[in-house]
């Protein structure tokens, strides 16, 4: 599985010195968060943290395109290009054993106990997560955080809700899945997903999509959760610190952000020769539903006034320390 990795961790300890060097050039040439290099102890998983629509399926894109490597999913984050058959964008597979075992039991220990026993291989294991940082068993394996404006989050994500169960994708699934099964055929879910689907895409041909982004942007306000908030500052004041990619600098330059981030971490990895790498634009013409804007400031288009004052009296000082603008 790392064919591009350099191989026995004797070999990456040499590396780590470098690593650290590199992400002190790293805080100093960028406007990311300058923080305190911690030396990290030599894991063989690494987390790709993020709250929710922050660029972490497209780094993981870039990541595999790059490297070869394959990602995971888990704790609190799905491999969402499986819904469109698209898994191989990022080299997705299932959680290896004995950790999905271990997830399906929900036993908090054994999920501990089987990240340490991966983390013993001699391999390297990319796991996407929401999760925050102190919800991941007590580990301290090294990370690199996704962040991105939390208003373009909740956009982008309130649109995902409108359009992922809801769009033709979404219809030709379930007609399919009832067509195999018996069960998904008689079963009350399967037509209560058939009737919203109908719905809303009769609602989105009235011109009411804009309505039910803004509908759902209300719910996640209301809940009052503050997952953005949360999620970032966990993985903020963890030890190791993580090394941050800032969504804009992805978006402009992915391979220069990915083998940066990478190199930062000091892991050994090394790019292939050459990389043809998708571009964010044709991502979202192929998969529209998962990769939609690419770009900043589009909450201007769906906050209402009331919407945005309520996301900065929320979320105003975690905007500042991430160097976000309001």
């Amino acid at each position: 599985m790392r064919s591009a990795h350099s191989g026995a961790r004797a070999d990456l300890r040499g590396r780590m010195s470098a690593g650290k060097e590199q992400f002190d050039g790293l805080s100093r040439r960028t406007e990311s968060l300058v923080l305190p290099v911690a030396t990290f102890t030599l894991d063989m998983i690494l987390w790709i943290a993020s709250s929710g629509r922050s660029g972490n399926t497209f780094f993981r894109v870039v990541l595999h395109h790059i490297y070869g490597i394959h990602t995971y999913a888990a704790f609190n984050a799905s491999e969402v290009l499986l819904t469109a058959g698209a898994e191989e964008l990022v080299g997705y597979l299932p959680p290896p054993e004995p950790l999905k075992s271990a997830i399906a039991k929900r036993d908090a220990r054994e999920i501990r106990s089987a990240l340490d026993e991966l983390d013993a291989r001699a391999e390297l294991f990319v796991f996407k997560t929401h999760a925050r940082a102190g919800n991941l068993f007590g580990t301290n394996f090294p990370a690199i955080l996704l962040v991105r404006d939390g208003r373009d989050t909740m956009t982008s994500y309130a649109n995902y809700l409108v359009d992922i169960n809801f769009d033709s994708a979404a219809l030709k699934s379930r007609v399919r899945k009832m067509m195999r099964s018996k069960t998904e055929l008689l079963g009350r879910r399967s037509w209560v997903h058939l009737v919203k689907i109908f719905v809303m895409m009769i609602l989105k041909g009235l011109g009411l999509r804009k309505w039910l982004v803004s509908r759902r942007i209300d719910q996640m306000l209301a809940r009052d959760e503050s997952g953005w908030v949360g999620t970032n500052r966990s993985w903020l004041e963890r030890t190791p610190k993580p090394v941050i990619v800032r969504f804009d600098d992805l978006i402009r330059d992915p391979i220069g952000s990915a083998t940066r981030a990478v190199d930062a971490l000091g892991i050994g990895l090394v790019a292939r020769a050459e990389t043809a790498i998708p571009s964010f634009l044709e991502l979202k013409e192929r998969y529209p539903s998962f990769f939609r804007k690419g770009k900043s400031g589009d909450w201007r288009n769906h906050l209402s006034p009331g919407q945005e004052r309520l996301f900065r009296l929320r979320s105003e000082e975690m905007m500042k320390t991430l160097h976000l603008p309001l």
